[in-house]
């Protein structure tokens, strides 16, 4: 039986996609509002379970799942070192983890900002690139690939791939007030940016890695 996991599930958009390859899906979150919006989506699926869960605590068994996915979560997490060891304990040896976070060389900080009690919700230019800054004022982490290797990479872990994600401008441009709007211009830009391996590190706004949990020596 094949089991996929979904860490950070929220209402399910990602989950749903990936699904059909599996013969159970799980999707974990601790937002209770987004897990209704995703249970109503598939209540007449038994192959699916949402659970209100702690990435960090997680109460599956060790070398439960052939596949995991967590899409920008580790981000937020409050306890980022054990959410990752509980994210390789529950992988079955030989078992993908594929991740995406936001990364270093993006120039926008997406997620805002506090500066003493004042919070800055708008999208904050060249921050990421400043990173004693970064840690202390974002309201959320970004990756390096090294930092996310240090995470993943042990003696149960190997690194199958490394991708970046530029700008999507199609949907957020169409709101006139958002700050893609005004940025739509450069997708012509970064669409070329993608086919240089450089360029497209420099100019993705989030980093995808793909891990496998090694198999046993016999």
């Amino acid at each position: 039986m094949t089991r996929y996991l979904d860490v950070g599930c929220g209402n399910g958009f990602i989950t749903e996609l990936v699904a059909p390859s599996f013969d159970e899906i799980f999707g974990i979150d601790v937002e209770e509002l987004r897990l209704d919006a995703f249970r109503s989506e598939i209540a007449d699926h038994s192959r699916f379970k949402v659970l209100l869960m702690s990435a960090a605590k997680m109460e599956f068994p060790s070398e439960f799942f052939s596949f995991i996915t967590s899409f920008e979560v580790l981000e937020h997490v409050a306890d980022l070192d054990a959410t990752v060891r509980e994210i390789v304990r529950v992988c079955k040896p030989g078992g993908i983890i594929v991740v995406s976070v936001p990364q270093v060389w993006f120039p926008f900080e997406n997620h805002g900002a506090r500066i003493g009690n004042r919070v800055f919700s708008c999208k904050i230019p060249l921050l990421p690139y400043v990173r004693p800054l970064h840690r202390k004022y974002s309201l959320a982490r970004i990756f390096s690939s090294a930092d996310m290797d240090r995470l993943f990479l042990s003696n149960e872990v190997e690194l199958l791939g490394t991708g970046y994600a530029s700008p999507q401008f199609e949907r957020a441009a169409a709101r006139q007030d958002s700050w893609e709007s005004k940025f739509v211009f450069l997708r012509d830009v970064l669409e070329r940016c993608e086919r240089v391996p450089v360029l497209r590190a420099l100019t993705g706004v989030s980093m995808l890695k793909a891990y496998r949990k090694r198999l046993r020596a016999l």
